[in-house]
C-alpha cells in the first residue's frame, strides 16, 4: 500500500494520523497491522512518493561547490552509506552515498522506554545519491506502530522526546545490501578543494567526479574487505617496500588498506593523480576508466593508495620497479570483481559520467571501446539498454498514412540543368519531400529538393554551396548520399563529413567529423549510421558529442551503401563482397557495432529497399547479370522474382532505391540518367 503525505525539504513536514482506538490482537501479521491502521505506522514509500518537498539528489550536476566541498555537509563512511539521522527538531534525514538504487528497505525506530523496536518506514527504493527528510510526529501524536514481534503497540505523544532517546537501524533483502554489508573498510570518505595556486590542484573537483569517488571508494573497500582479495594477496609474488627488496608482511598490509582513516577525492592536473595520508587527487580519466567496461585502467587508484598507505616509489608497492606488484595485484582483483558484478559499482553505466555537463572534456566520442561489455538488467532499467539509451528519439520514417502510389520519372529537365550536368545519384523521401543527389559532373554537383504535394516532382531548390555554421562558405563535393529524419537533412560523400541541414530553413546546423566519405546513410532507432567500409552509429538527439560506435572494417568501396527495413533494422550494402550485411546494435553504448545475418548474392548488389511488409527489392550492377532488379528472399537472399522491366519501364543500370508513399523510387545510372517512381503494386 502507498501512503501519501506533504511535506517540506527544509524541515517542516506534519503528518496528521488519525488513528483506530481500540485492539483485539496483540499479535497481527504486517497485511493485518496496515489494513487496520492504515493511517499508523509505518509510513511506505514509493518512487512517486518523491518530490521537490522531501527529496533531494545529492552531488548532482547543478549542486554548488561550496556544499560538496563543505565535510559538514558530504561525508559518509564506506561501511555506513545509507545514512539515517534525526535532528534536533526530530526531522528524519536519509542520504544514501550510492549510484546504485536499493530497493525493499524497511527502517525500524527504537524509543527509550519502550522495549522493542517498531516499523516506521518502508522505502520501494532508495534512489542513488538520495537524501530524505521528513518530520517524525512522536512529539505531538499518538502513534499506532508494528513491532518486530508482531505486536502491535501504541507510541504516545511526547514533547519531551529528543534526538537522542531515538536510535534508527535499516535492514533489506535486496543483494546489493548484502554487498554494501559485506564492507569492513571504516573509511572516511570526504571531497576537497585542494591548493588552487599549485599547479597540479589548479583545477577543482567537479560533481561528476564525486559521484565517480563515491564509486571507487565503495569499490576499494569492498574488494580489501572481501576474501576474494585476501587469498590472491596471500598467493601473489613478494612485495617489496624498498629497492632493497625488503619483503612487507602480507597480513599487515591487508591490516593497513582495511583500516586506514580515509579518504579525501581531489582533482589533479599535470599529474593523473596525487596520494598520501588520506590525501587522494585523480585526474579526471582516472575517475572515468575505472571499470572493465571502460578502458579497466586502475594503476593510478591503487598506486596513490599505496603513498596512503606509506610507501613510496621504490620497490613495487607504487612503480613496481621491483617486479609485479600491488598496482597490478589489486587491479587484477578489481577486474575481476566487477565482471563478476560482486564490486559495489561494476560498470561505468551506473554513471555514464562522459555525458555529464560538469566533465571538463565531455564526449569526444562518447566512450572508447571497452575490452568487455557488461549486460544487466538493472542497467538498462537506468539507462534504456546498450543498444539505445532513454533518451533516443524514435525512428521518424517521415511516411504519409495511406499515401497513394506515385508515378513519374525525373531527369535533367526537371533539375533544370543540361542533360550532360546531371546524375541521379541518392533518393531518400519524407513526407512531401523528395531530395536527390547529382554527381555526374564536377563543378556541377549538386542536391536538389522537389516537392512531391501534386503527386509530380516540382523542384524547389538546389545547392551547390552553403554557410558553414563557422560562418565559412561550403562547396559541395561529391555527394554520395541524402536522407532526412525528425527536422534534419543529412549529406554525405566526399570531405570526410557529414553535414546536418535544417529540413525547414536548409541552413547548415552542423558538420560530423567521419574519418571517411560516406557513401552509405541510414537512420532508424533515434540512430544516425554513416558508413564506407566502416559504419559508424551517432545519436540523433546530441550529434555534437560526435558517434558512439564503429564497426569493424566491412570492405570500403564507392559503391557501397545502407538500408533500413521498416522493422528497424540497419544493413550496410556492400558492394565488393556481394553482400548485405546486417548491423547489429546490442552493444552500441559500449562502443561496438557488430555485424548479424548476411546475404550473399551471386552479382554485386547497388541498392536495396524494404517493404513495409518486409519484402526486400535490390538492385544489382549490370555489367554481370541480366537480372538487374529483383525482389530477393529476405532470408536466403536468392532470387524470387526478376523484376528489370516493370511495365513498360526496362531499368538499365539500376542502383539506390527506396520504398515510401507505397511507391518504389528507383534511380537508374545508365541510357536514361533518372530517376523512377514506380507504383507498389506493379511489383506485386
Amino acid at each position: 500500500m502507498k501512503r501519501f503525505f506533504t511535506s517540506n525539504l527544509g524541515g517542516g513536514l506534519i503528518i496528521s494520523i488519525i488513528l483506530l482506538i481500540g485492539c483485539t490482537k496483540e499479535s497481527l501479521s504486517p497485511d493485518e497491522i496496515t489494513d487496520k491502521f492504515a493511517d499508523g505506522l509505518p509510513i511506505r514509500l514509493s518512487t512517486s512518493d518523491y518530490n521537490g518537498e522531501n527529496t533531494y539528489y545529492m552531488l548532482n550536476d547543478d549542486e554548488p561547490s561550496e556544499v560538496f566541498f563543505n565535510t559538514n555537509e558530504r561525508w559518509f563512511y564506506t561501511d555506513q552509506p545509507l545514512q539515517l539521522t534525526v535532528d534536533d527538531n526530530l526531522c528524519f534525514q536519509l542520504r544514501f552515498y550510492s549510484p546504485r538504487a536499493l530497493p525493499n528497505v524497511t527502517v525500524w525506530a527504537k524509543i527509550e522506554g519502550y522495549e522493542e523496536e517498531f516499523k516506521i518506514f518502508v522505502f520501494e527504493k532508495i534512489m542513488p545519491f538520495h537524501q530524505f527528510r521528513m518530520e517524525l510526529p512522536f512529539a505531538t501524536q499518538d502513534i499506532t506502530a508494528a513491532t518486530r514481534s508482531g505486536k502491535l503497540i501504541r507510541i504516545m505523544a511526547n514533547p519531551h522526546l529528543t534526538k537522542e532517546n531515538i536510535t534508527l537501524t535499516a535492514e533489506s533483502d535486496a543483494t546489493y545490501w548484502k554487498t554494501l554489508q559485506a564492507i569492513t573498510c571504516h573509511w572516511h570518505i570526504r571531497f576537497g578543494r585542494y591548493n588552487p595556486n599549485q599547479t597540479s590542484w589548479a583545477y577543482p573537483l567537479h560533481a561528476c567526479h564525486a559521484r565517480e569517488g563515491v564509486a571507487m571508494a565503495l569499490n576499494m573497500a569492498y574488494m580489501y574487505s572481501s576474501p576474494e582479495f585476501a587469498a590472491e594477496l596471500n598467493g601473489w609474488g613478494p612485495l617489496h617496500s624498498n629497492a632493497n627488496l625488503t619483503l612487507i608482511n602480507k597480513e599487515t598490509l591487508l591490516k593497513q588498506a582495511i583500516g586506514h582513516r580515509g579518504l579525501v577525492f581531489g582533482y589533479t592536473t599535470g599529474v593523473m593523480g596525487l596520494g598520501g595520508g588520506e590525501t587522494f587527487g585523480m585526474h579526471e580519466s582516472v575517475y572515468f576508466e575505472q571499470y572493465p567496461d571502460d578502458s579497466s585502467i586502475t594503476e593510478t587508484i591503487f598506486h596513490e593508495y599505496a603513498h596512503c598507505l606509506g610507501y613510496g616509489h621504490a620497490g613495487n608497492m607504487t612503480y613496481e620497479q621491483t617486479g609485479p606488484g600491488w598496482p597490478s595485484l589489486c587491479g587484477k582483483v578489481y577486474e575481476e570483481l566487477a565482471l563478476a558484478k560482486k564490486l559495489p559499482v561494476y560498470s561505468r553505466r551506473f554513471l555514464h559520467s562522459r555525458h555529464s555537463k560538469t566533465a571538463y572534456l565531455p564526449g569526444g566520442g562518447y566512450y572508447r571501446s571497452s575490452k568487455y561489455v557488461i549486460e544487466d538488467p538493472e542497467l538498462d532499467e537506468m539507462d534504456g539498454g546498450l543498444a539505445r539509451g532513454n533518451d533516443f528519439l524514435d525512428t521518424d520514417w517521415g511516411e504519409i498514412k495511406d499515401a497513394p502510389e506515385l508515378s513519374f520519372r525525373l531527369d535533367y529537365n526537371d533539375a533544370g540543368v543540361e542533360q550532360k550536368n546531371y546524375m541521379p545519384r541518392s533518393v531518400y523521401v519524407y513526407g512531401n519531400k523528395m531530395y536527390v543527389t547529382n554527381d555526374i559532373r564536377r563543378g556541377n554537383f549538386t542536391w536538389d529538393v522537389y516537392d512531391l504535394s501534386t503527386g509530380k516532382p516540382v523542384h524547389e531548390k538546389q545547392f551547390t554551396k552553403w554557410t558553414l555554421p563557422n560562418g565559412n562558405e561550403q562547396k559541395i563535393g561529391t555527394p554520395a548520399e541524402i536522407i532526412r529524419t525528425h527536422d534534419k537533412i543529412y549529406l554525405g560523400g566526399s570531405n570526410n563529413m557529414l553535414f546536418e541541414f535544417d529540413a525547414a530553413t536548409y541552413e547548415c546546423t552542423a558538420t560530423l567529423g567521419l574519418g571517411f566519405d560516406a557513401v552509405g546513410l541510414a537512420a532508424t532507432n533515434g540512430t544516425l549510421y554513416a558508413s564506407r567500409g566502416i559504419v559508424r552509429a551517432f545519436p540523433e538527439h546530441d550529434l555534437a558529442h560526435g558517434y558512439m560506435a564503429s564497426s569493424n572494417d566491412l570492405g570500403a568501396h564507392s559503391n557501397n551503401t545502407m538500408t533500413a527495413d521498416f522493422a528497424g533494422n540497419v544493413y550496410q550494402i556492400n558492394y565488393h563482397s556481394k553482400k548485405l550485411v546486417l548491423i547489429d546494435p546490442r552493444h552500441m553504448r559500449a562502443c561496438k557495432l557488430n555485424t548479424g545475418t548476411e546475404l550473399v548474392f551471386e552479382a554485386s548488389p547497388l541498392g536495396a529497399a524494404w517493404s513495409p511488409d518486409g519484402r526486400l527489392f535490390v538492385s544489382f550492377e549490370g555489367k554481370e547479370t541480366e537480372e538487374k532488379f529483383c525482389e530477393v528472399n529476405p532470408k536466403t537472399g536468392k532470387i524470387i522474382k526478376n523484376l528489370t522491366t516493370i511495365g513498360d519501364i526496362k531499368l538499365n543500370n539500376p542502383a539506390k532505391c527506396l520504398i515510401r508513399h507505397n511507391t518504389l523510387f528507383i534511380i537508374d545510372r545508365v541510357g536514361g540518367l533518372c530517376l523512377y517512381a514506380i507504383p507498389l503494386s506493379q511489383l506485386n
